[in-house]
């Protein structure tokens, strides 16, 4: 593995980057001390997020790519400034919520994931351009920088990550002797911020002046991977092999098809690139052994048909969500590499590893462009996972007993809190009572899985509205929702009514209530106190093997009839369950006379 450029870097870059990640690490000191301070920066979450993106993207670029520190082409990446503020400000307004909202959004790491892997990418091409002066063709530079870059990544974060280890063990090794200055002084962000960054300096100035180290640890994870990749090749193979004779089905039924053939696929896809980048030399493996690597490759647009398969199942019955969003966006562009690797393996064949290479060059642009449009207003996948829910309850796929309030108003942000909004003044909410009072209802709560009461709990026909009562006949006593008001029943802060079956011909309970959503079913009966809960119900399984699938929710479907004998069990259909008994019952029980 040659390389002409040069190995270490000059005194003036080596400072240069030391004091571009010092003056990092006290502008992040900065924006703590805005947040602990209050300061309008701090509230205003678009400032916050984008100042952020800023001073953690730009900087990094510089110090993971800058060759010279006196070349001009180093201006070149303030062209990512407005970009970076841009993003951080969409992720700021896409975050931002009502003072009324305690519940946070989570998007900030799949954000730094895909900016990370697009400045990572980028950060490849502008290395290469600044080493040899124009614009980079030739794909054996990109290859090895983009092992150093990764590779003095993980080493930077070992060291790092070993000096505050031993600082750690400094302070409390005197804090053990009642000397607690050392550790009150390492928890002070005025010390982590700029030392912190002062070591990632130093750090990266040595690693990187250290390039013979860095080609030797790549040749041995090469060396490591090449023993790897006939056994990734096999697995592939061995799994279309049987697929005729074990079907789909079983596949399906994990819930994880897509994500396990996507796994597979781009670990082959690494380890082939890793292998096979020489194309002059003598080939990595003997044929016998080089032909099924060869062939898993050529078949791998077979996974991206299935992975996609798997997914479009998933969501043609449940509808678009962000992670299924997601998933597409890492299928599409998985798929991308698979068909042009397959393509280009049966057209070229024997000089199929050049033009590889070079489509791996438009396909690294593809994924760092991608990456970008997903996180700006252009194409929010938040956006369209909103959009494309509130359509299916348009258009009936959905009812609106099913249709998830919650993960639009707290799992999507503006967009989803946008979207919401504009059902409940659309012309199809105004013949849907009961939509527009649980949207407003969720619009009202502080967070997903509050616990405070959605409706009026002075109002009895307020609190039995929560209810979806079967038989349709039935109706819950006034007495049992006193009851339950009391016990501040989980049915009560639900925006989805509970599921109430009234029980007839059972001395044992009267009513049974699903309080949590498949996991929790209640029995209450009346007594000469008024009404108890007597236990729970619990789902034991299907008579039959054929109907197990029939019988997965705790709440039965048809009314219980007890089976003689000893056992409190019950049958609904094809479907069994048993009455557990709480402390309560017990003890009433044991009062009881006989």
């Amino acid at each position: 593995m040659e390389d002409s450029r040069l190995h270490t870097l000059d005194r003036a870059t080596s400072l240069g980057l030391i004091i571009i990640a010092v003056m990092q690490g006290y502008a992040l000191y900065a924006l703590h001390l805005a947040i602990d301070h209050e300061h309008w920066l701090a509230a205003d979450q678009r400032w916050l997020k984008a100042l952020y993106t800023l001073t953690i993207g730009l900087p990094a670029f510089y110090l993971i790519s800058i060759v010279q520190l006196r070349g001009r082409i180093n201006l070149l990446p303030l062209l990512l400034a407005p970009l970076l503020f841009w993003l951080g400000w969409h992720l700021g307004w896409v975050e931002q919520m009502p003072e009324t909202t305690r519940q946070r959004h989570q998007f900030t790491f799949a954000f730094c994931m895909a900016a990370g892997v697009a400045l990572f990418i980028l950060a490849l091409f502008f290395r290469s351009g600044a080493a040899n002066g124009t614009w980079p063709t030739a794909y054996q530079p990109l290859l090895g920088y983009s092992w150093e870059h990764a590779l003095t990544l993980a080493q930077l974060g070992l060291f790092v990550g070993v000096f505050w280890a031993l600082l750690w063990l400094w302070a409390a090794l005197f804090d053990a002797i009642g000397l607690g200055f050392f550790k009150s002084l390492f928890q002070e962000p005025a010390f982590i911020y700029p030392v912190s960054w002062l070591v990632i300096g130093l750090g990266l100035v040595m690693i990187r002046n250290r390039f013979r180290f860095i080609a030797n640890v790549r040749l041995m994870c090469e060396a490591l991977i090449k023993a790897l990749l006939p056994l990734v090749a096999l697995i592939i193979l061995l799994f279309f092999a049987v697929l005729p004779w074990t079907g789909l089905q079983p596949i399906w039924d994990t819930g994880k098809a897509a994500q396990m053939l996507m796994a597979l696929m781009l670990t082959l896809l690494l380890f082939f690139n890793a292998v096979f980048h020489q194309p002059r030399d003598k080939p990595p493996y003997p044929a016998w052994l080089r032909g099924p690597i060869l062939l898993a490759v050529v078949l791998l647009p077979l996974g991206s048909l299935l992975a996609a398969w798997a997914l479009w199942l998933r969501i043609d019955q449940y509808g678009l969500t962000l992670d299924r969003l997601w998933a597409a966006v890492l299928q599409i562009l998985t798929a991308a590499f698979t068909f042009s690797y397959s393509l280009i393996l049966l057209w070229r064949r024997h000089t199929a590893l050049p033009s590889l290479q070079r489509a791996n060059l438009w396909l690294a642009l593809l994924v760092a462009v991608v990456l970008v449009l997903i996180n700006t207003p252009l194409a929010d996948m938040r956006h369209w996972a909103a959009q494309h829910q509130v359509k299916r309850l348009m258009d009936g796929r959905t009812t609106v007993d099913d249709f998830d309030y919650a993960y639009i108003r707290f799992q999507l942000g503006q967009p989803g809190d946008i979207a919401l909004r504009a059902l409940a003044d659309s012309e199809f909410a105004e013949t849907k009572p009961d939509l527009t009072r649980r949207i407003e209802r969720v619009l009202e709560q502080t967070n997903r899985w509050s616990q405070d009461a959605v409706v009026d709990t002075d109002s009895l026909s307020e609190v039995a509205l929560q209810f979806n009562v079967s038989p349709d006949d039935a109706v819950l006593p006034e007495s049992l929702l006193a009851l339950l008001i009391e016990q501040k029943s989980p049915c009560l802060s639900r925006i989805k009514p509970c599921r109430a079956l009234r029980i007839d011909n059972e001395p044992r309970f009267q009513w049974l209530i699903e309080v949590h959503h498949g996991y929790q079913t209640l029995a209450y009966t009346e007594q000469n106190t008024g009404w108890q809960p007597t236990g729970s119900l619990e789902r034991l399984g299907a008579i039959q093997a054929r109907h197990t699938d029939d019988c997965e929710k705790v709440m039965p479907e048809l009314d219980l009839q007890r089976i003689p004998g000893p056992l409190t069990i019950y049958q609904s259909g094809p479907c069994l369950y048993s009455l557990r008994p709480n402390l309560e019952a017990g003890r009433h029980q044991l009062s009881s006379p006989p």
